[in-house]
């Protein structure tokens, strides 16, 4: 009985965590995926606007929750090459975590020493309409500077980074 209980737990953290799924935009030609737009606050104070950086810097959001060790494992390897495109790539980290837990998702980013600025929707009303599903993370997003989706990429697997890297330098050098 112990080990059918622990098979279901374990799909269940399986399917909410994903797998890895990429999409282009040539794949999703629909006008969703054009005109990308989020405003939402910073964790820490503050608001993170997609119009700031709109023509000037594509973006990378990373939804997690703190609930979800993929997730955090993802942002920590995203910290690890935001160095090599902060300056012409904006990393964001998208939580979907609700408003009893913004303390825990700011703990969780000053202790991993998260570069970029965490965002929060506590309402979750802005992450549940970009997200299949509405709350399937990690869950990751990558938007050209135009507000073009280029990509969505579902789940995490170590070395993912290293594919989002590459796909980082092909984008900043179009």
């Amino acid at each position: 009985m112990k080990n059918i209980a622990f098979f279901l737990i374990f799909l269940l953290f399986s399917a909410s965590c994903g797998s890895v799924e990429t999409k282009t935009a040539s794949d999703n030609s629909n006008s969703e995926h054009s005109g990308f737009s989020i405003t939402l606050e910073k964790v820490d104070s503050g608001t993170f606007s997609f119009e700031e950086i709109r023509g000037k810097k594509h973006l990378v959001a990373a939804f997690w929750a703190t609930w979800c060790e993929p997730c955090k494992q993802e942002l920590k390897k995203l910290a690890g090459i935001y160095g090599e495109f902060s300056g012409s790539v904006e990393f964001v980290g998208i939580s979907t975590d609700t408003e009893e837990m913004l303390d825990k998702v700011n703990e969780f980013a000053i202790e991993a020493a998260l570069p970029f600025p965490i965002l929060v929707d506590p309402s979750g009303n802005t992450v549940s309409s970009m997200i299949p599903g509405g709350d399937s993370v990690p869950y990751m997003i990558v938007v050209d500077k135009n507000g073009e989706i280029v990509s969505r990429h579902s789940g995490y697997n170590p070395g993912d980074e290293t594919k989002l890297a590459d796909e980082l330098r092909e984008l900043v050098q179009r």
